[in-house]
């Protein structure tokens, strides 16, 4: 099916309808969203939003031309999210968009963690790709469903696209009075609660205060009604339940909050209006999903301090298996297993042994979800009680079960005691709270009995949670074995030396993976799961993983090569060689940028001419002169000729060992490396630019350069091919730029790289530079440097490790 040049969208859009969904209703542009496809079964019936409306199935972009599949997700989402909270009509079980070659569809519900970022700006216009805001809003969104996309070629694929179709998308079911509850629905749905239902719950502001302080938040209210049929909840494991259309406590827990029943101000006129439009409970196949994603239901800012990230059932199998890989097909009979920190239990899924297993977390509302689990779940196999509320960073073991209390005191008993754990992780300062973006959480890591037994010992790393729940597992449960989730930063950080020095471990077997397949986890870095033997004399000295990637639904997953993670060597940081080079004497040419010791934090490292008070004041910026300019470039190119992934995101730069000085060759490829690279922000000044590598006859300029430093500089340097040509198609830059400009008297002589590239792609609104130019001679100049660039890179890579700056 070809649908190239097209002149309409709107042809565009009803050809596509035509060809694929005719069986189907069409509505377009509701509320914006360019392409509605509903079950149009149920128009006008009971079933129906609204009067007049159809079950919604799909909601779709629609672009003329050929366009990037995430840039139109991310219109469509910002799009959506508004229709989505006014409620009008409710979320369908797709999304999707398509151009002129291509259509892509992903489940509604993998999309719903995007709806709780803050950290840019919802209200910005979906249409304007190159708005800050929206860039920041594609990236977390590829992030998210990039792996998760299902994506079809019109022509190619279009059997597929229709047997898709008719596979996922169920045609009108018939009619009902009531909505059903699915796990594409159900937080909306509580959305919806939150506003009809819970005002009317009879309850005071300073009481839901304090239940806030227990744990207990609106959600399990909601919870309650939706595991009930009949007025009364199906579980009495939740701790919250629902008894004859009233609230009722636990009884373990009501003497503590509230002795009565809570009822309702309104007689539950408004509860029985809101719950009469619904199927209760959902449907036996979204149950365990539901009850699963409590976590879904919490506020943002109370998920992010408390630290809770969900552990993806993927990651839970996988170190199952790395378990019996270290402990024998038989460890779960011949082993004991504690998850110290259990959120609502899914880490213990598929455990066989429940008189092995014990699972304990801080809030009670997840013990009561982890019990409630223990009966609807054939796959958790725990004994109730064998779960139980327990704070490890503050509780005295004497409150734990008598059975592992025994097995605790016991030291033969204790070497097979496996704590085996997704700690929650929060820090005193972390980088939201510094950047202004987030909550701070100085209380939450601070205000532990661990902190305070250990901050003196162990230092700054004490103010990690993950941390402190491994220093009380390494001091009071000595010689057991630790099998846990958690950053890496512990293994190869310089500010875990301290802890490096107290925790002594055999490292047994582990892998990675990347950090944001976890929900509410942010950016790419490696998660790790490591198991260590703590029956050790040993200081840590590396950790070799396996690397593991996933598939598009999280269902699978594979291996591909190992990762070895080694502690900061003694000799210490790539900035304390720097050091050696400062030239606070000699009159600068430009300065260097520093920042963090890890590739995470290389956007922050690049040479300019104009460094900002604000980076003078905190000593992140360094002088460049002629006396140090081999040095800063080394450094430079050091820092950016390997491509920063979430794999080596935390890679430590090191000092480097004394080779380098007697290999000339790499000492120049890493100064031709950073005159024509983008963290070369070099520009023009007063006093001319001191970067230009070529001599005015070179490049046919109309007047001299007031500086020729760097072209005296390379004068007589003997370059390697590969920077050699670097050189070369820099050089037609530079003459192409000189040509433009013979009438432009604005446009300045001695111009940097940077300068050029300035001139050429110019800047958007918001001050930042265009990606490309509007000429397309320059493009292909520009991409000729890249590519050349990226052959000098991959010969400057293998003397980075071979002279010691990264360890492989």
């Amino acid at each position: 099916m070809d649908y190239g040049g097209i002149e309409k969208e709107e042809t565009l859009k009803g050809l596509i309808y035509e060809d694929y969904f005719s069986k189907f209703g069409y509505e377009p542009n509701i509320d914006n969203i360019d392409f509605v496809i509903t079950d149009k079964k149920s128009r006008g019936d009971l079933f129906s939003e609204g009067p007049g409306s159809s079950r919604h199935l799909l909601w779709a972009e629609a672009k003329k031309g050929t366009h990037d599949i995430f840039s139109m997700f991310t219109q469509l989402i910002l799009t959506c999210k508004k229709t989505y909270e006014k409620g009008d009509h409710f979320a369908p079980p797709w999304l999707g968009c398509f151009d002129e070659a291509r259509i892509s569809f992903v489940p509604f519900h993998d999309i719903l963690p995007v709806f709780n970022e803050t950290d840019f700006n919802w209200n910005t216009t979906p249409s304007n790709h190159e708005a800050a805001d929206f860039i920041k809003a594609k990236e977390k969104i590829k992030n998210l469903i990039g792996a998760k996309l299902r994506i079809f070629h019109f022509g190619s694929d279009s059997s597929d696209i229709r047997e898709f179709i008719k596979a996922h998308f169920i045609q009108g079911a018939g009619p009902s009075i009531h909505i059903p509850i699915t796990k594409d629905n159900f937080v909306q749905i509580f959305i919806k609660w939150v506003k009809e239902v819970k005002p009317f719950i009879n309850i005071t502001k300073e009481t839901w205060s304090e239940f806030k302080d227990k744990g207990i938040l609106d959600c399990d209210f909601f919870r309650a009604d939706l595991m009930s049929e009949g007025g009364n909840t199906i579980t009495e494991k939740l701790k919250i339940i629902l008894k004859n259309d009233n609230y009722k406590f636990q009884e373990t827990i009501s003497g503590m909050l509230f002795s009565a029943d809570i009822g309702f101000t309104d007689t539950g006129a408004a509860y029985s209006r809101f719950w009469n439009r619904y199927k209760r409970p959902p449907a036996k196949e979204f149950q365990q999903h539901i009850i699963d994603r409590r976590d879904l239901l919490v506020p943002q800012n109370i998920r992010e301090v408390k630290g809770s990230f969900f552990t993806p059932k993927i990651w839970a199998d996988k170190s199952k298996e790395y378990l019996e890989q270290v402990f024998g097909k038989n460890w779960q009979n011949e082993y004991y297993i504690w998850d110290c920190a259990a959120g609502t239990g899914n880490l213990l899924a598929g455990l066989t042994n429940p008189y092995n297993a014990w699972a304990s977390d801080l809030e009670q509302g997840n013990v009561e979800t982890i019990q409630s689990l223990i009966d609807i779940d054939e796959n958790l196999n725990l004994l109730s009680g064998h779960v139980f509320q327990f704070d490890f960073l503050n509780d005295k073991f004497d409150k734990l079960p008598k059975g592992l209390r025994e097995i605790i005191n016991d030291p033969e008993k204790r070497k097979k005691l496996i704590v085996y754990i997704n700690p929650p992780y929060a820090e005193h300062g972390s980088r939201t709270t510094m950047t202004g973006s987030g909550e701070n959480k100085t209380k939450v890591a601070t205000e532990h009995y661990v902190y305070g037994l250990f901050s003196s010992l162990t230092g700054a790393a004490t103010r990690e949670l993950f941390v402190q729940f491994f220093l009380r597992i390494y001091k009071d449960i000595p010689n057991s074995k630790l099998a846990a989730f958690s950053k890496l930063k512990y293994v190869t950080a310089e500010n875990f030396i301290k802890f490096r020095e107290y925790f002594k471990a055999t490292y047994k077997a582990g892998f990675i993976c990347e950090a944001n397949t976890f929900d509410n986890v942010k950016g790419k870095f490696p998660i790790g799961f490591i198991i260590w033997d703590l029956d050790s004399t040993e200081f840590i000295t590396n950790a070799k993983t396996d690397i593991y990637f996933n598939d598009n639904a999280l269902s699978s997953c594979w291996s591909k090569g190992t990762k070895i993670f080694y502690p900061m060597p003694k000799n210490g940081l790539l900035v304390n060689w720097l050091r050696k080079f400062y030239d606070n004497k000699s009159k600068p040419i430009g300065y260097l940028r520093v920042n963090g010791p890890d590739f995470a934090n290389n956007q922050g490292v690049f040479f300019t001419s104009f460094p900002s008070s604000n980076d003078i004041e905190q000593h992140f910026i360094i002088n460049i002169s002629e006396k140090n300019i081999s040095e800063m470039c080394i450094y430079l190119a050091v820092r950016h000729s390997i491509a920063a992934s979430w794999i080596n995101d935390r890679d430590q730069f090191l000092f480097p060992n004394n080779l380098y000085n007697d290999d000339m060759d790499f000492t120049n490829d890493c100064l031709i490396f950073v005159l024509f690279h983008g963290q070369n922000r070099i520009q023009n000044t007063k006093k001319g630019c001191s970067f230009i590598p070529f001599t005015e006859r070179e490049v046919n300029a109309k007047e001299k350069f007031r500086s020729n430093f760097m072209s005296d500089f390379l004068e007589n340097k003997t370059l390697a091919p590969e920077a050699q040509a670097v050189l070369d198609e820099g050089r037609k830059l530079w003459v192409y730029y000189h040509d433009k400009i013979k009438t432009n008297k604005a446009a300045p002589v001695d111009a940097s790289f940077y300068d050029i590239r300035e001139f050429f792609q110019g800047r958007k609104k918001n001050g930042t530079m265009n990606t490309k130019s509007t000429d397309e001679q320059y493009n292909a100049l520009i991409k000729n440097i890249r590519e050349a660039l990226k052959s000098l890179a991959a010969k400057i890579e293998p003397k980075i490790y071979e002279y010691g700056f990264l360890k492989k």
